[in-house]
């Protein structure tokens, strides 16, 4: 993965030459094209889901008004964002995956104890910890459902992060391409076998978490986690955010609003000029209450 350390965009791959294949993913059936994303003519995979917006547009624009008029010393252009023409409803395109796994285990578990070293004198040695290890294998059967991946690398990563912690998938519909109209729709550049990777990666990190919750004790150490794979399954999910762009310092900015909870994300930048006043009249300030207090 490769992150833009200004803007946070995210570009995923790996190099052609050393492309390897999940045999889970070539096991997977394929799913129908579709023409319905406003940046690309050509067919891709068709969502499989949208969920709607709960938040109207009046409502959206409201909503970020007033978060941009209390971003204190902002520029300008980020108290007019709300009003901007590039104000739209989008759908951001996600994978969203399920499966059940069988995870076999190896490990240690450390239960701490206390003793004491040698000394002379009534008290004794110091007092020390040690941790008695034993061994501990096992299975660790969990399923996953609604494992949401952002499909698109073309969005700040950091605000994705943060629109992804308040979607709620359960309110999802069938996909109709009548339900886009008005809205701009953004392709999928995440291509669905690197999102089973990255998918694999949260489940994997879940699953260690179980197997250290099995395993029990003060510590642990776990060399060896194999987990098997099955009704592996995705869907490719259209969400709802409200979107609007301004200009600072020769670069467009985002700002959204949660097309289901209403809760505003964008980077907030400072005005120099505001920052130099307020630091002037702050230095004034306390030039004036020592002069007082001479």
């Amino acid at each position: 993965m490769l992150a833009c350390g200004s803007c946070g965009t995210e570009t995923h791959g790996r190099p052609a030459a050393r492309r390897l294949v999940d045999p889970d993913w070539t096991a997977l059936a394929p799913k129908g094209l579709l023409r319905y994303a406003d940046d690309t003519p050509e067919l891709i995979v068709a969502p499989d889901a949208l969920v709607p917006f709960g938040i109207e547009r009046t409502a959206a624009r409201r909503t970020m008004r007033e978060w941009a008029r209390r971003r204190w010393m902002a520029p300008g252009s980020l108290r007019r964002v709300a009003d901007s023409e590039s104000f739209r409803g989008a759908f951001v395109p996600y994978w969203v995956w399920e499966a059940r796994t069988r995870s076999r285990f190896r490990a240690a578990r450390g239960d701490h104890y206390w003793a004491r070293t040698a000394g002379s004198g009534e008290a004794g040695g110091s007092r020390v910890r040690g941790i008695r290890w034993r061994p501990a294998a096992g299975f660790v059967d969990r399923d996953f459902a609604g494992v949401a991946i952002t499909a698109t690398v073309r969005l700040d990563g950091r605000m994705l992060a943060e629109l992804m912690r308040d979607w709620r998938l359960g309110g999802a519909v069938p996909f109709d391409p009548e339900q886009l109209e008005g809205c701009w729709v953004q392709r999928y550049d995440l291509e669905p076998e690197v999102g089973l990777e990255l998918a694999k990666d949260r489940m994997a990190a879940a699953v260690e978490r179980a197997v250290r919750a099995r395993v029990g004790g003060d510590e642990q150490h776990v060399p060896v986690i194999d987990t098997a794979y099955a009704d592996l399954g995705y869907k490719l999910v259209l969400l709802p955010v409200w979107l609007a762009s301004y200009a600072h310092r020769g670069r467009r900015r985002m700002v959204a609003v949660h097309g289901e909870s209403g809760r505003v994300v964008g980077e907030r930048p400072w005005s120099a000029a505001k920052l130099g006043i307020g630091m002037f009249l702050a230095m004034a300030v306390a030039g004036v209450i020592l002069y007082l207090g001479l």
